[in-house]
Order: C-alpha cells, then structure tokens, then sequence
C-alpha cells in the first residue's frame, strides 16, 4: 500500500483554487497485469510527506494483524490516523461489499492464530435499537414519506429523533456521536460516515415544516396501535427559557416563568396528551402567550371525527380554567370538562351541610370530599392531608423570612445612618409582601415622628387565612361518582410527568439557536421523540398504566428494571456492536461484525418492551486479497 497525493483545482466566483487530496492505493494482480486500486480517500492529510510510507505500512498493519510491521513505534498522531482509516477500511468492507457478506447459518469452521485476535470499532446499539423499533411500529417512516421524505432524509430524520431520546445534544454533538459512536447506521443501513450539523439542521428544519400532518398521523397510529379510547384529554402549557438574550427572536419573550428564570426569554409549548399519557397536538407560542387564549387552537386542531357522539373530557388546570372557557366548552357538545376552579371558595352557605367523605387515592392515601351541584356543574371541595402538610410547610417558612425581614428593619430604625424616612420604610414593606406573599395576613403599623418612621409593629391574623389542603374542582360531568372525578383530575400528573420527560429525557432544554425557524425546529424534535417515548414508557408502566399486549402482561414490580428512560440507557450501553479480527491458518484475515449477547437485565428490558433482544445478524468478511505473503518482496 501507498499514499498518493492528488492536486485538484475548481473555479468559483472569486477566482480558481487548488487543493490536494490524498488517497490510499494499493497494487493488484489481475487477468490483464498489474493495476493500482483505490482504497480509500484520506482527505487532506496534514502530516511530513516523510510520513506517507509509514502511514500507508501502519494500515496495512492493522489490516493484515501483521505485528512485524509495527516493530518501530511512531508518534501518536501517525498512529491514531493509522487506526482511524483502518477501521474505516474494515467498516465499509463489512457494510458495502454484500457479495462478500455472510449471514451465520449453518456451522462453520475455521483455525486461527489467537495471538492476532483483536476487536474493534465498537458501536453502542441497545438503547437506539429499542427506539428504532418504536419508531418503525408508530409507522414513522410511511409518515416521512407521504410528506416527500427521500429515503436517505428519511435516514437521517430516523437517526435525529432517536439521538434526541438517546443522545440528547446539539447538532454538532448528534453529529459526531452518529459517526463515531452509535450503531444507527447499521440499524438503518445507511452510511453516517460524513453526516455534519449541517444536514441536521436541515432535516430539523423539513420536518417542522410538515409537523402538523406528521403530528396528526402519529396520533392516529398511536391510537389504532395501542386500541387508544382517549375519553380523556389533558391540556396544560409549559415554557422554557433560553440563557442568551433572543433580541432578534419574534418569539422568545420575556414573561413569568415556571421555573423561576423570569430573568431570561422564553417561549411556550402547549401539549395535549390523553390518559395515558400518549401526546396527540402541540403548539409553539410566544413566551408571553396569555394562557386561557391557546385553548381553541389547538382543541380545534384535533381530529374527532373517530369519537362520534361521545363527547370527550377535557382535564384542565385553573390557569387555563377561565369562565369564558368553560362557557364556551359547556356550550360545545364534542366536550365535557373537568377543572380546577379559579375561585379559592364559593360562597359559604353551599357546602355547610354536605357530609364529607374519606376517599381512598391509593394503597395508604385518602382525603376529605364535599359535593354539591350549583347551576350545572358539579362542585368537589377536596382537601388532601399531602398537600396540607405541604403547604403548611411553604407557608411557615414564607412567615419566618417575612417576620425576621420586619425584625431586622425594625430594629434598623434605632441604628444611625440607615434610612428612616417614613415613604421609604413603607415601600420596603411592600415590596416584603410582594416577595414572601404573607402580608396580607398581617396588620402592620408604622409610627412616624417628623416623617421619620420610629416603630413598625405587626399582628399575625390567623383567622384570615383559608383551610390549607383545600382545592376546588368543577366539572360539567353531573353523571360521575366523586371518586371518578377526582381521579380524572389527577390525571393532570400524566402531563406534567410528560413535560418533565420532554426537559429532562428528550432535549428540549438547552436550546441554543438563535434563528426563530431553528428554536421551533428544536422543540419540534423532541416532540417527536416523546411520541415514540410514550409507548416505551406505557409498556414498562411508568406512564400511569400498561399499554399493549394484556396477554403478555406478567406480574412484576415497575422496580424490576431501572426507573426512568435514562435509566434504560445506562442499563443498555453495555450492549454494543462490535467486530472482531483475526488471521486464519492460511494467513487469510477474517473479520467477524457481531452484537454482543444482552445481559439478563437487558434481557428483562427486551422482553418487556417485546423488542428483539439480538439486534442485526452476525456477518463475515474474508477477502482474498488480505494474504499476507511468505515472501513480502514478491507483493506488487
């Protein structure tokens, strides 16, 4: 073998250029004398011309499992590029030579050094086969299709939307994780040897574009797949912020934030998902969306042509729960609803005599209920121990930070050189109330002299703070038992679960572009993804309830395997795709592509998931030319 170098020009606007090209040859003897064959293209090498020989006989090298080759050590940088181009050489022999591929069947035989047993190019593969799999059952690559997809773009919006529930990270980073470390290539049949952030984006950017049809089919397969009932639908919003300023962004604003980053831009994603947790619509708004005026545009969007006459219930949370809203669903017959009432109280005459009633919420849990009907809805005044031990606590310590605010300026007022003004004592009072929202349960009272504030003095009143624990849900459902309406409601956990795996599974957060088209793009992916999460999840029953073959269901505990998606991907990298390289006893070398065997857990995991536990078949490679000869002055 030998490197040759290559000198090419082109010609663009702003004048010609030349670049060089090195390629990798070798000599052969054919029927018509001896020819040289290109290998493989090197690129640009930026090493010694010196170099190029021991380059060339390092390959070959490794290639051959020749040790006699490599007697001499080189530097590491020639080495590293050796090992490089000869995995690439071992990799597309393998992959693209199917005449010369073999698919195990019958036994077969061979004697082999063992001292020239290497492995290499290893390829993780569990983890992006278990998604792939879901991928292909939810139809994906149909759906891509319809939409005008070829197929080497189908491949690569196949191996995005998994990355993104493997690999979560930017372009640049899917990239080189494709090339370098995955196995999707191999399960895909494609070639990411050269895949850039660039063909990413790209692909990002053609399916946002078609997100509205690819959304609906999913839907739609997701339901015929699963038997779906979808009685339930729940709608909430969420938002997620950016850390870099957005000032050219049309839709990165800046707005109260969930999570507490009021300090950056944000933008806004509404979700729909069903009971049991399955995504049906999404929409991207502004960061400063008003949230009860997203409510048509995406219900509108849904497709109930399916349902018939049976009206479906819509689970809301008070933010989106207006009067307005709700007097529009009662007045719309696709609809029923169940919400969580803006009012903290109704008045108080209508719940005096109503009984309470325990309800079991689960094997150790229950809470207090009172019923009444006022108009035509059906009131539920509800009261959780959980959740009054919890706001309990937010509230003592809400009133210590807000007391020991008003001690610490209290006694202010006696210090020298510290503001006294009677106006400023007040303000800073208010913006204490405004901050630990307690003030309102407290008289407070500041004597002044000479417009100089002397003394704050305050009362904490007990009696006006209402029952902690207590919520209130209404419902247009006058036909449920208390325990069924409760239940519905607590189904809105199914949609903050699925915002929380979105954030912390799927990518959605950090989002670093600065291009409106590419941040929508982003998100748009990890929608995505989390339609082809969302039976993973059900079938392992951390969506809330099993889904799929009840046949096949056997009792185990969700513990049996690692909890949470994350969890399966730790527990499935051990399971790569690697090959395994030897020289036979009649100095021919063999390469073996294989998985490794799963694990039992890996196992459990499969079989749960009714995956294939044993990803892409065995294939061998042998090639004649790969002798090494007796007499290595007689090569060509």
């Amino acid at each position: 073998m030998f490197i040759r170098e290559i000198k090419k020009r082109f010609n663009n606007k702003s004048g010609n250029y030349e670049y060089v090209q090195h390629r990798l040859v070798e000599s052969v003897r054919t029927k018509n004398g001896p020819r040289q064959r290109t290998i493989l293209n090197l690129g640009t090498l930026d090493i010694p011309p010196e170099k190029y020989k021991v380059l060339a006989n390092l390959i070959e090298a490794n290639l051959t499992a020749d040790s006699q080759k490599n007697i001499f050590e080189e530097s590491p940088e020639i080495t590293g590029l050796a090992k490089h181009f000869s995995d690439v050489i071992i990799h597309k022999r393998l992959q693209n030579n199917p005449n010369e591929q073999q698919h195990i069947q019958t036994p077969m035989y061979e004697t082999i050094d063992v001292n020239t047993l290497i492995n290499s190019n290893g390829r993780t593969i569990g983890a992006e086969h278990i998604a792939l799999t879901h991928f292909r059952q939810l139809g994906f690559f149909e759906i891509l299709k319809e939409c005008s997809f070829s197929k080497k773009e189908r491949q690569y919006a196949a191996s995005q939307i998994c990355a993104r529930m493997v690999h979560p990270s930017s372009e640049r980073e899917t990239a080189r994780w494709l090339r370098e470390t995955s196995g999707l290539d191999e399960l895909l049949e494609a070639d990411f040897s050269h895949i850039s952030d660039y063909t990413l984006h790209r692909i990002a950017d053609k399916l946002s574009a078609n997100k509205e049809q690819i959304e609906k089919q999913l839907a739609k397969n997701s339901r015929d797949l699963f038997a779906l009932d979808e009685k339930l639908i729940l709608y909430d919003l969420t938002n997620s912020y950016f850390e870099s300023p957005k000032r050219e962004s049309n839709i990165a604003k800046y707005c109260r934030s969930k999570e507490k980053r009021n300090d950056c831009p944000l933008i806004t994603l509404a979700l729909i998902v069903d009971g049991y947790g399955f995504p049906k619509r999404s929409k991207i708004f502004e960061g400063n969306v008003s949230e009860p005026g997203t409510l048509w545009d995406i219900l509108d969007s849904l497709d109930l042509s399916y349902t018939g006459d049976i009206p479906q219930t819509i689970v809301i949370d008070a933010g989106i729960a207006t009067e307005a809203n709700l007097e529009r669903i009662r007045k719309d017959k696709r609809f029923e609803y169940v919400a969580i009432s803006r009012k903290k109280k109704l008045k108080e005459d209508i719940f005096k005599d109503k009984p309470s009633k325990e309800l079991k919420v689960s094997r150790n849990k229950t809470m207090s209920v009172k019923t009444t009907q006022y108009g035509n809805e059906t009131f539920l005044l509800c009261k959780s121990p959980e959740r009054t031990a919890k706001e309990e606590a937010i509230f003592s310590k809400r009133r210590q930070r807000f007391e020991k605010e008003l001690t610490s300026l209290n006694q202010g007022l006696q210090k020298p050189r510290t503001r006294k003004e009677y106006a400023s004592i007040c303000e800073r009072i208010g913006r204490l109330k405004e901050r630990y929202k307690v003030g309102n349960y407290f008289t407070i009272d500041v004597e002044q002299k000479d417009d100089k504030a002397t003394k704050i003095i305050w009362k904490y009143n007990a009696h006006k703070r209402k029952e902690p624990g207590e919520y209130l849900i209404r419902t247009s459902r006058n036909d449920l038992e208390d325990s069924a309406v409760s239940l519905i409601h607590r189904t809105l956990t199914m949609i903050e679960s699925a915002f929380r795996w979105l954030k912390s599974d799927l990518g959605l957060r950090p989002n670093y572009h600065q291009v409106d088209k590419r941040m929508m793009a982003h998100v748009t992916i990890s929608v995505f993804a989390y339609f082809v999460l969302a039976p993973i999840l059900g079938k392992l029953e951390w969506g809330g309830r099993f889904v799929g073959n009840s046949d096949k269901r056997s009792d185990h505990s969700p513990w049996d395997v690692p909890y949470g998606w994350q969890g399966v991907i730790q527990a499935m990298a051990s399971q790569t795709r690697v090959t395994t390289s030897f020289l036979c006893e009649d100095n021919r070398r063999m390469d073996v592509r294989t998985t490794l065997e799963p694990t039992a857990k890996q196992y459990d995991i499969y079989n749960r998931l009714e995956v294939n536990p044993r990803p892409l078949k065995r294939i061998i490679f042998k090639d004649d030319n790969n002798v090494v000869p007796k007499n290595p002055e007689k090569k060509l």
